[in-house]
């Protein structure tokens, strides 16, 4: 079992699978993000604009750095888009030479292994 999945309304904290009410009175996203982390709870993904990641109108959660799961314990295969930070989706496309994964947000083509590598 792992932190408990949390989403934000309105300067609030709730648990995503229940409604149920965490804490209140937070300032600032980055006092938020302090709380969040002391915590034992996780906050869905956000693109470089803020805006949370949603996969069939489900937030994405990640764990341990590159696990994505979505609020059921669904685990997906995505990464970020190194160009927005939006979702980024494997193609459908079948080849051998490459792994392109497609960002929902913007449209950039990328293959998550280069991407590392070039890093």
């Amino acid at each position: 079992m792992g932190p408990t999945k949390a989403i934000v309304k309105d300067q609030a904290l709730y648990e995503a699978a229940t409604g149920k009410f965490i804490k209140d009175g937070f300032v600032s996203r980055q006092e938020l993000e302090h709380y969040v982390n002391h915590h034992y709870l996780a906050l869905p993904v956000v693109d470089d604009a803020g805006n949370a990641w949603l996969l069939e109108d489900k937030p994405v959660y990640c764990f341990r750095g590159s696990q994505y799961e979505t609020l059921d314990g669904q685990r997906v295969q995505l990464a970020r888009c190194p160009d927005c930070g939006g979702m980024g989706i494997r193609s459908d496309e079948f080849t051998v030479e490459s792994d392109c994964i497609r960002c929902v947000s913007c449209g950039h083509e990328f293959d998550a292994r280069l991407e590392m590598m070039e890093t």
